[in-house]
């Protein structure tokens, strides 16, 4: 990454739709979608996410908010960057969030997207009024340690999440299945096509290098905070609730029974009339 000198261009939107559209940030363009008139809400998608992700909930905020869906560096139309920490992350999403021109924001993480939304407020509080987590990885589960391995992560990757009918055999040996050909199964082949295997796996690297240095123990925040978790979660991610409970000092946990890993997919209507109840909303307005 270069240094805090980099210039960042001002952000040039002008479709409250949400037309594709790109700033900017240290030498790297990072695509992104706005819609809505009101306080911004900035969206840090996860592992096999992109500007897109948001968008089966983003209608129902934009009645509240000015919703920004960036796109990590490799992702959706970004353009990529090797090598990367979630540090790098970081200081992409503190340059976009100063870019929107009105602080603090609320921030929303989902998935891998959480990690640096958490970490981004422990550096940048000013920045944040309110953060709301979406089923957070807080670490990362031994058996995804395989796609890190060098000259074979690539392949596997490629194997298990690329290739239908793998994926479908990987599905019914979890424990927590998506319904068969049900919204969220599609989507989560969707996202794993259209996700480059390389920048998947990257993102991995970065997420297990900032593991191996938590601070468990340390970490503390005083910003509301909205965790959202499923009511069947994959043990990984529903371990972080215990973990939620001792980070955040003002935390509102909110259940999702009827959803999985990917609430915004799988129940995105329920999704937003919950959060933006916890909010203060009404989801119709």
């Amino acid at each position: 990454m270069k240094s805090d000198s980099s210039k960042c261009q001002s952000l040039a939107i002008s479709d409250p739709g949400g037309t594709l559209s790109s700033i900017l940030i240290n030498g790297y363009s990072i695509s992104f979608k706005k819609s809505g008139v009101g306080p911004p809400l900035v969206v840090f998608h996860g592992w096999i996410g992109d500007e897109d992700t948001f968008a089966p909930c983003h209608a129902a905020f934009a009645q509240h908010y000015t919703v920004y869906r960036p796109a990590w560096p490799g992702y959706g139309k970004s353009s990529p960057l090797s090598n990367f920490s979630i540090g790098d992350f970081v200081e992409i999403g503190r340059h976009f969030i100063l870019a929107t021109g009105n602080t603090p924001v609320t921030l929303v993480g989902n998935c891998l997207g959480g990690v640096v939304a958490v970490e981004l407020i422990r550096l940048y509080p000013e920045l944040v009024k309110q953060l709301i987590l979406i089923e957070m990885y807080d670490y990362m589960p031994w058996y995804m340690h395989f796609l890190l391995i060098p000259n074979l992560n690539v392949f596997l990757y490629n194997q298990l999440f690329k290739n239908t009918a793998h994926f479908r055999i990987l599905n019914r040996l979890l424990t927590t299945k998506f319904v068969r050909e049900g919204k969220a199964m599609r989507y989560t082949e969707e996202g794993f096509h259209r996700t480059d295997a390389q920048t998947a796996i990257d993102f991995l690297k970065a997420v297990k290098g900032f593991e191996d240095k938590l601070y468990r123990e340390q970490y503390r925040t005083g910003i509301a905070t909205i965790y959202v978790e499923g009511g069947r979660s994959f043990k990984p991610i529903s371990a972080f609730r215990e973990t939620a409970i001792k980070y955040f000092n003002n935390l509102t946990i909110v259940s999702m029974p009827e959803s999985l890993h990917m609430p915004i997919a799988e129940q995105p209507e329920h999704f937003s009339a919950n959060v933006l109840h916890h909010l203060g909303h009404s989801s119709s307005g």
